[in-house]
């Protein structure tokens, strides 16, 4: 009855800038992409709300800690 059962996997090791190409169209994604790598142009606040406005749900502090690479794509 409990074959297989094991703990949830902590989403801590993981990026939602990274998990986004899952969920968006590969056209999409080098879009989202290329607006996350612009920080002039989309402070992360102004991306965010940006996306929200378009159903895509990112928070600022997920792109910064991206543009800081400070978050799981950058982890060794």
């Amino acid at each position: 009855m409990l074959e297989g059962l094991e703990p949830p996997k902590s989403k801590a090791v993981y990026c939602k800038v990274d998990q986004m190409k899952n969920t968006l169209s590969a056209e999409d994604y080098a879009i989202f992409i290329a607006a996350v790598d612009d920080k002039d142009k989309w402070p992360a606040k102004t991306l965010t709300n940006a996306l929200r406005q378009r159903g895509v749900s990112i928070a600022d502090t997920t792109l910064s800690k991206h543009r800081q690479r400070a978050c799981a794509c950058y982890r060794g």
